[in-house]
């Protein structure tokens, strides 16, 4: 499928005025043939590790349903099937970029970089095979 290739929040503008708003998605020198749960990846982890708070997901996965995005599944349903192995591995590389910042900079971790740390701990400390799990 046809996907932006660097979808986050920060790529998305509202445009009009009285007669209504609208969003429209920005930036697109990425775009290209894709899965499109890898356009989801970034906003999946940034909820995933706190960064989003659920109000926010939830309203931003509502538009992108309605809109007929096709990474999340239908309305109402789990989207994490869909965008579990795209979120961690968005994750995993958020966090080791962040380490090797810090320790390039000689500094601490900040708070989103920590979150970011934290969400890999809580990845790594999942069973192996999910699928003998029972949903929570």
């Amino acid at each position: 499928m046809l996907c932006h290739g660097d979808l986050h929040l920060g790529q998305l503008v509202r445009i009009g005025g009285p007669a209504g708003w609208q969003w429209r998605l920005i930036d697109v020198d990425d775009l290209g043939l894709g899965a499109p749960a890898w356009d989801l990846a970034r906003p999946a982890a940034w909820y995933a590790a706190g960064l989003l708070d659920p109000p926010t997901w939830l309203r931003f996965l509502d538009a992108y349903r309605a809109a007929g995005g096709p990474a999340a599944g239908p309305p109402g349903s789990d989207p994490w099937p869909e965008l579990d192995v795209a979120a961690r591995a968005l994750t995993v590389q958020t966090a080791a970029l962040a380490l090797a910042k810090a320790a390039r900079e000689e500094r601490r971790l900040d708070d989103v970089e920590r979150l970011m740390v934290d969400a890999c701990a809580r990845i790594a400390a999942l069973p192996a095979d999910l699928e003998a799990m029972a949903p929570s």
